[in-house]
Formats: C-alpha cells, sequence, structure tokens
C-alpha cells in the first residue's frame, strides 16, 4: 500500500516529501531523496548556487503580484483585468480576494511558492554543509555564505510582500512542518540570516589561499549571480544592501516607518553597492524576467498622472488636480527633467522620443499609437527604458536587478530621518542633477524647505486640504521623485513598499498579502482559515488618506 497526501502548496510542498510517507510502506521512488542526492559535494554546490535563481525567477521572472502591485503604488495606469491591474487599483480599493477560486489564484500564489520554495532548498543545503566538505575551507565557507544569504532575501521579500510566512531553521528536523509567523518575526529572521551571510563571506575571505581562501580574485564567478562575478567585498556590498532595504521596506504605514532603526539602515547603505547590480537574463540560461506587459504600453503600463503630473511646469496639473476625477483626461507633461521627451507639442515629444538604447537617458516616450482610456490615471507617456533589452534582444542580457540610486535614495531617505539635510541632498543629486533638475546641495538646508525651480521646480505635490493645487515639493518629496523614476519596473514592487510606509497609497490599499488560500488549505482550515486583505475599511488596508488626497 503507497500512503498519499493531499497536494500542499508553497512552504508545505517542499516537506512534503517526508513528511507524507509512512516508513512501514514501500519507498516511492518517484520522490527525491534529498540526503542522498545532496551528499555529493559537486551536487550539493550547485543546489546551492541555483537558490538566489529560484528567487529572481519567482520576483521577477514572473508576472505573479508584480503588475497590480505596481499599479497599486502609482508606479502604473492601467484599467485592464489581467492580472488585477484594473481592479485592483480602482479607487476606492477593494480587497484583495483570497477565497477559492478567486480570478487571481494563480498570480496570488506564484511568488509566495517560488520565494518559499528557495527558502527551503538554501536551508537544505546549509543544513547539509554541516557534514559535506568541498574540498576546502574557503569553498566550503562560500557555499555556506551564499545559502545564508539565499535564506535572507527570501525571507526579506516574504516578509516584506506578505502578512506572514515561515522561519526556516536549517538545523531543524527537516520532517518539521514550520509554523506561519509574523511579518516582523519573519523580517528579523531575514537580517540575522543575512547576518550569517556576511561572517561566512569573512570566513571565505580570511581563509588561507592554500585552503582556497578568497582574499584576492572573485569569490564567486558569474553563475552564482548569472552575469555578474563578485569578490568577497563586494557581495558584503550586495548583502549590506538587501540589509538596509528589507529593514525599511518591512514597514507597513508611516508610523512604521518613522519607527525603523534608520542609523542601521544609513550605516548598512553606506556599505552598500558602489554599483549596479545586474543579472545576465535569457531562456537558455534560465533566469528570466519578465517583460511582456511593460512593452504593451498604453494599456497596460502607461505612466500614471498622478505621479508623472509632479514633473509639468506649465500649470497644466494644476488643472488636472482641480477636474473632477470622472471628467480628468490626459495632458501634455513639460518639464526640465530629461527623462521626459522634450517639447511643447505632443509632436515634438514625439520625435524626441528617441530610439530605444541600453544605457539610455530618456525613461518615457511620448507614444506615436492610438491613445485607449485608463482614465482617470492614463496619460500620453510609456515606460521604455529597457525596450532594447527586451527588443529585439528579446530580453537576453544584462537586466537592472538592484540599481545603485535605489541604495543611495535609501540611504538619503536615513539621512533625512536623522537631520543630515546636506548629506541626504547630496546623494539625491547624483541622479537629479544628471537629469537636468537644479541641485539642492548648498540650496535646501531643512526639511520643509521647498526644493528650488520656481514654477518649473519638480517634484510639484498636491497639497492639502483639498489636494486641487500643487507646490513645490519637500527634500523628502525630492528624493521619493528621484526613488520613483529610477526603480521603475527595475526593482521588485518597491514603490508599493516603500509607497505604503510613506503615506502615499490610496485609503485601503493592501498593504500585504495574505498567505495564499492554497497554502491554508494545506494547513488545515481548522486552525489555519483562508482570508482576505486591504480594502477601505478592512483589515490590512491603508488606514485614512494618503499624502495625495486619495
Amino acid at each position: 500500500m503507497v500512503k498519499f497526501c493531499r497536494a500542499l502548496s508553497g512552504a508545505l510542498v517542499v516537506v512534503a516529501f517526508a513528511a507524507c510517507q509512512d516508513p512501514l510502506t514501500v519507498e516511492n521512488w518517484n520522490n527525491p531523496d534529498r540526503s542522498r542526492v545532496l551528499a555529493n559535494p559537486g551536487d550539493l554546490e550547485v543546489y546551492i548556487r541555483g537558490t538566489y535563481k529560484t528567487i529572481f525567477n519567482g520576483t521577477f521572472g514572473t508576472d505573479g503580484i508584480g503588475p497590480s502591485a505596481r499599479s497599486m503604488s502609482w508606479e502604473n495606469a492601467s484599467n485592464l483585468a489581467n492580472w488585477g491591474l484594473g481592479p485592483r487599483s480602482a479607487i476606492p480599493r477593494a480587497p484583495i480576494d483570497n477565497t477559492r477560486g478567486n480570478s487571481y489564484l494563480g498570480e496570488n500564489q506564484a511568488d509566495f511558492n517560488a520565494i518559499s520554495r528557495a527558502l527551503r532548498a538554501a536551508a537544505d543545503g546549509a543544513n547539509k554543509m554541516e557534514e559535506v566538505t568541498l574540498g576546502s575551507a574557503g569553498r566550503n565557507a562560500r557555499a555556506r555564505a551564499f545559502a545564508w544569504f539565499s535564506m535572507g532575501v527570501a525571507m526579506g521579500y516574504l516578509s516584506a510582500t506578505y502578512d506572514s510566512a515561515v522561519i526556516v531553521d536549517p538545523h531543524a528536523d527537516i520532517n518539521l512542518i514550520p509554523e506561519l509567523s509574523s511579518y516582523a518575526d519573519v523580517n528579523a529572521a531575514a537580517l540575522v540570516a543575512l547576518d550569517s551571510a556576511l561572517a561566512w563571506t569573512n570566513t571565505a575571505k580570511t581563509a588561507s589561499t592554500a585552503d582556497g581562501g578568497y582574499g584576492t580574485g572573485n569569490m564567486l564567478d558569474d553563475t552564482w549571480l548569472n552575469g555578474s562575478a563578485f569578490t568577497a567585498d563586494r557581495f558584503t556590498q550586495l548583502i549590506r544592501t538587501y540589509k538596509a532595504y528589507f529593514r525599511a521596506n518591512v514597514a507597513r504605514s508611516p508610523a512604521d516607518r518613522a519607527a525603523v532603526n534608520w542609523a542601521s539602515v544609513r550605516d548598512d547603505a553606506a556599505a552598500g553597492i558602489t554599483a549596479g547590480f545586474e543579472i545576465t537574463t535569457g531562456s537558455a540560461v534560465g533566469w528570466m524576467a519578465a517583460g511582456n506587459q511593460w512593452y504593451l504600453y498604453q494599456q497596460w503600463g502607461q505612466l500614471n498622472q498622478m505621479i508623472g503630473g509632479m514633473a509639468d511646469s506649465t500649470g497644466a496639473y494644476d488643472t488636472w488636480l482641480a477636474t473632477p476625477q470622472s471628467n480628468k483626461s490626459q495632458f501634455l507633461i513639460r518639464t526640465r527633467d530629461r527623462r521626459f521627451p522634450a517639447g511643447d507639442t505632443r509632436a515634438l515629444q514625439q520625435t524626441n522620443s528617441p530610439t530605444p538604447s541600453l544605457g539610455q537617458t530618456v525613461y518615457f516616450r511620448n507614444r506615436r499609437e492610438a491613445d485607449s482610456d485608463a482614465a482617470p490615471w492614463g496619460s500620453y507617456y510609456d515606460w521604455y527604458r529597457m525596450l532594447a533589452w527586451y527588443t529585439p534582444a528579446n530580453r537576453v542580457g544584462p537586466f537592472p536587478t538592484f540599481v545603485k540610486a535605489q541604495n543611495d535614495l535609501l540611504r538619503a531617505e536615513a539621512l533625512i530621518r536623522l537631520g543630515d539635510i546636506a548629506g541626504a541632498a547630496a546623494l539625491i543629486d547624483i541622479t537629479r542633477t544628471r537629469n537636468g533638475l537644479p541641485a539642492l546641495a548648498g540650496v535646501v538646508t531643512t526639511a520643509t524647505q521647498p526644493v528650488p525651480g520656481g514654477n518649473a521646480c519638480v517634484p510639484r505635490v498636491p497639497q492639502a486640504p483639498t489636494y486641487t493645487t500643487a507646490a513645490c515639493g519637500t527634500i523628502m518629496e525630492a528624493m521619493k521623485w528621484e526613488y520613483r523614476m529610477e526603480t521603475t519596473y527595475v526593482s521588485y514592487v518597491s514603490q508599493w513598499m516603500s509607497g505604503r510606509g510613506w503615506g502615499d497609497l490610496p485609503e485601503g490599499t493592501a498593504v500585504h498579502w495574505p498567505v495564499p488560500y492554497q497554502e491554508m488549505d494545506a494547513r488545515g482550515m481548522a486552525t489555519h482559515p483562508f482570508y482576505s486583505l486591504g480594502g477601505v475599511g478592512g483589515a490590512g488596508g491603508s488606514v485614512g488618506k494618503g499624502n495625495y488626497g486619495f
């Protein structure tokens, strides 16, 4: 007799093989014996090396929660039902439906499953390294560092995205099914795991040359993080960057974000990446970044005028703000920000939307095709910064996974909150002045002072109490503007994560996803019933009007 288990999802599927077998029954050879497979040093190293790839493909490589989270955070605008774009970004906000058979059950589950699988795999790898040697102390330490790194990143993403998840201890009995923990506890565990990754990276670096140390040369060749080789020092920078990012972005509200340990964020970000982190994608190498939605233009991913209008210098944005929501229409954005096409007419802006190239400085084009409706948020503008990567390269080539500006601007936010306005201004200016905007350094000296530029200042922000006019924003708004421009579509839903902590999301926007109902079913309805989150007045929804009046 063979004992069967019901199908399990996410965090449970990775322990199903062990938990579902009766020791008195015939062995099921269709299930892998992980302990035996990972006993081979070469197989174990390959196994650990693949863990971050699973995370990347499960976040950047899937159209799971990403498209709707971007629309919910003002990152783009679409009225289409695909991936929940229109339904989840409509105002008033509706809850994320997590009932059985809901319209977006696949999207809700995709990211959770992939990241949870990577977490379990990394923990298995770290566990097996306790009894297997790869041939040298340095090589052993490298594998352990990478396993803990993947564990930290996986738990970091889970804690920032879902209201709860599992904390996986690599030293625990593999047959035990971890209980769900709160996002705050999972985030704390992620930071501990990343600290372990730092410690093992240092061990790998300082091991003697004879013992396989990585004091010089690359600790990771470009197969670990595809297309990017890392010395021990550079890998340390990446780990510190993720620590800063997850520590700040676990916040669900302005009060939570204010309570973040900003001194630690500042220090980790200051020790973080000094150049962008890129993954080389392509089906042949198995590292995939989704992109279909981004380049179907006006119907799917047009610039949201609520945010893009903050660049306008002509008063058109104020007119749009004062127009009733049901009557709002697209308008021409004229700005000194070079990430937008120049020109006083739409025809000129279309002419000045250049042929895409890698590394291009114009991020948004004024489209030439017919406009479709995405009222009231739709615009003439499509993001096309990475179009040369998408076609004709067919999504093969370097993809910005964590841009340097993102780390710089997170550090700038820390400095603003810690009172170092001059230090923050210098960091914000790195991208600000490069794109034609006047410098903040030496001009803005307080947190409440408006940014320079007069009527052409960027950003112009809706003003309380009516939010029908705009005025030059503060240094915090200037930081947020740069963060939005530089992270659009090249960061995993970071504008939704940061937007909830900044207080910018419309009332009722879900601040986290529920654990997918499939996972809750697998855990047993008696003790783990499924639930939905978000919606105006609902659990897990942002409370009160956002900073821009919605």
